[in-house]
């Protein structure tokens, strides 16, 4: 189903995939494909039958080249500032996202397109993804808050100061990428990863991703302790005969 410059489609049990669907511009991003987007995860996050969300964007050549400048060169600066502003918001709630997301950077990833894919649980690249963080170019800041946490501190900072593209491959080494399709299928390997992601519990996904979003700042006791809570309270362990199953089932034959 294609609803304005947003296609969705379930590939795979339990996965939704979402494509940024405007090609002819290399998936640039207007304020209204980003509110599609966000509209679109409200309504995963409420619908059982969604287990995880995968981004991708239509075509080869690009995940996404970052916002629409044509679109942001068109508004008067108070309205481009309010736009901003909201997109602000609206990445907040991607990277909050209740749901695990993965993200199929086939192609570049340029400026806003970075930004989804750096806030997205998992990243798959190939041999033609190229990665940019694109702010310091012209004068701004982008991801400081969470790239080295992914990355490291030394390897954030290379790539923040010098705006350079990495490669897939090398995105992979660093970390930056998640998973490496070598054979260049990074939608049929992302496909992969959402599946896998798809057959857990999805009480266990929800809690593992709230853990992780809260857990920078806290010390290590504080984080082990909420492990521990949520595994015996949420999560509510079943009994052992019903939680290995399968292996006593394989045990009996």
């Amino acid at each position: 189903m294609t609803t304005g410059d947003l296609r969705r489609s379930s590939p795979a049990p339990g996965v939704l995939q979402l494509d940024l669907a405007r090609p002819e511009v290399h998936n640039a991003i207007t304020l209204g494909l980003q509110r599609e987007l966000d509209a679109a995860l409200a309504e995963a996050a409420d619908d059982p039958d969604v287990r995880v969300v995968l981004l991708a964007g239509e075509g080869t050549a690009a995940f996404s080249a970052g916002y629409d400048l044509k679109e942001l060169r068109a508004m008067t600066a108070d309205a481009c500032v309010l736009s901003l502003l909201e997109r602000d918001e609206l990445l907040w709630r991607y990277f909050t996202f209740p749901k695990p997301t993965v993200a199929a950077v086939q192609g570049m990833a340029y400026g806003a397109g970075t930004l989804l894919a750096v806030c997205s649980d998992l990243r798959v690249g190939g041999p033609a993804t190229r990665i940019t963080v694109t702010a310091a170019k012209y004068g701004g800041a982008n991801l400081t808050w969470v790239l080295d946490h992914l990355i490291g501190a030394g390897l954030a900072r290379d790539l923040l100061m010098t705006s350079r593209a990495v490669t897939g491959e090398e995105a992979h080494r660093m970390g930056l990428v998640s998973r490496y399709a070598a054979d260049g299928d990074v939608l049929g390997a992302a496909l992969e990863a959402a599946g896998e992601i798809a057959a857990q519990p999805p009480e266990s996904m929800r809690e593992i991703k709230t853990l992780l979003l809260d857990g920078p700042g806290r010390d290590l006791r504080s984080r082990y302790d909420r492990e521990n809570v949520a595994s015996r309270t949420t999560l509510r362990p079943r009994p052992v005969e019903e939680t290995f199953g399968s292996y006593f089932g394989r045990r009996a034959r």
